[in-house]
């Protein structure tokens, strides 16, 4: 059997890990802090590989896992203090809004598993969709075209487009009577 330097819990493995978690420290602790949108654009974009279209913005104190498997389309807004685990993929279309607060999920724990692996997936979130403040998004849903999430609601199922949900678990409680907007929301709050 070979023997593999880098299995858990040899020593380059735990050297390797402690450089990974401090390189993804500074962005959560220090470099989401800058009160400048445009510096932490670059920052997310060229250091850590998070791909952010024209006209998006990420304010300040979001807290970013797996920051490289995260795509950002043209025109959205990420508000403060969102959470966005990035570790199964998230995938945001243009023309998005989430509002302060916003928790997406990609990955938890298999609680009926003896080793509590983890399980998750990939997060999508469509055009137009707009998200309120304080909402939960589980691992592997939908956010369908133009759907409005409430304000602390929890995502629990794919949403239908043009759609409104609320609650917790969220329940669809209406629909959308357009289907084209031109709202810009790429809303840029200086110094935050």
């Amino acid at each position: 059997m070979k023997n593999n330097a880098f299995a858990s819990g040899t020593f380059l493995r735990r050297v390797v890990d402690f450089f990974h978690f401090f390189y993804l420290s500074l962005l959560n602790h220090v470099f989401n802090r800058i009160p400048i949108y445009w510096i932490r654009k670059l920052i997310y974009k060229y250091m850590y590989f998070m791909k952010i279209g024209d006209k998006s913005n990420v304010q300040m104190g979001v807290r970013v896992y797996a920051p490289w498997k995260i795509r950002i389309g043209n025109n959205c807004s990420i508000g403060h203090d969102c959470l966005l685990d990035g570790r199964r993929g998230i995938e945001i279309g243009d023309n998005v809004d989430l509002a302060g607060y916003v928790r997406i999920f990609t990955l938890g724990h298999d609680l009926n598993e003896e080793d509590y692996r983890t399980k998750g997936a990939k997060v999508i979130i469509r055009n137009n969709a707009s998200i309120f403040t304080g909402a939960y998004i589980l691992p592997g849903k939908v956010i369908a075209e133009g759907s409005v999430i409430a304000l602390a609601s929890v995502i629990t199922k794919d949403t239908e487009p043009w759609c409104i949900y609320a609650g917790n678990p969220a329940k669809k409680v209406g629909e959308r009577t357009i289907r084209k907007l031109t709202y810009n929301r790429n809303y840029k709050r200086y110094f935050h």
